[in-house]
């Protein structure tokens, strides 16, 4: 066995919990969640649950943490070399809008956690940055409260987002809208 086996294992462990939680909650939603339902679908001991996340709430957040990783990093490939502006709001929209619906169960999870307390601060934090990337694009183009404006527009992906999760589909109508209200 190489070293860098050794290494991947448990990240390899961790990934396939994080995995079997995203599928079981897009199965039975929240609720329905639970820590032996995770390590009976991921094939691990319950001990192993434990080795990697601190409890349930760690487990939900983590899985939280991922999708907004997976969000981050689909945007910022998606935008690379684009000026700032509408056309590079609008294309991070878009692609949040394509990656949430990708991973539903996910978003199930991110839909049913907006009114538990113990996840808000995370959320709120992951949500924070994602808005935040917005407000020098608006201030291109020329938007003095660009901060809210960045609020704003994420509330209206957000909820966009939500529209298509209940859907199971893109909505090209809500995407045309966003892409207007952008003055595209």
């Amino acid at each position: 066995m190489t070293g860098d086996t050794a290494i991947d294992r448990p990240n390899q462990t961790r990934q396939g919990l994080l995995d079997a939680g995203a599928s079981l909650v897009e199965e039975h939603g929240l609720a329905g969640l639970s820590v032996n339902m995770v390590v009976a679908r991921a094939g691990v001991a319950k001990g192993t649950f434990y080795v990697h996340f601190k409890n349930r709430s760690a487990f939900v957040d983590a899985m939280h943490e991922r999708f907004h990783a997976s969000v981050q990093e689909a945007i910022a490939e998606a935008i690379a070399g684009m000026p700032p502006g509408a056309e590079r709001i609008y294309r991070s929209s878009e692609v949040y809008l394509d990656v949430s619906l990708a991973n539903r169960g996910v978003k199930a999870l991110g839909l049913e956690t907006r009114s538990d307390p113990s996840a808000q601060a995370s959320m709120a934090a992951r949500r924070e940055r994602l808005t935040a990337a917005g407000v020098a694009d608006l201030k291109t183009m020329g938007w003095r409260d660009a901060a809210a404006a960045a609020q704003l527009l994420a509330a209206m992906t957000r909820e966009i987002s939500v529209l298509e999760f209940d859907a199971g589909k893109p909505l090209p109508a809500s995407r045309r809208a966003l892409k207007r209200l952008l003055g595209l």
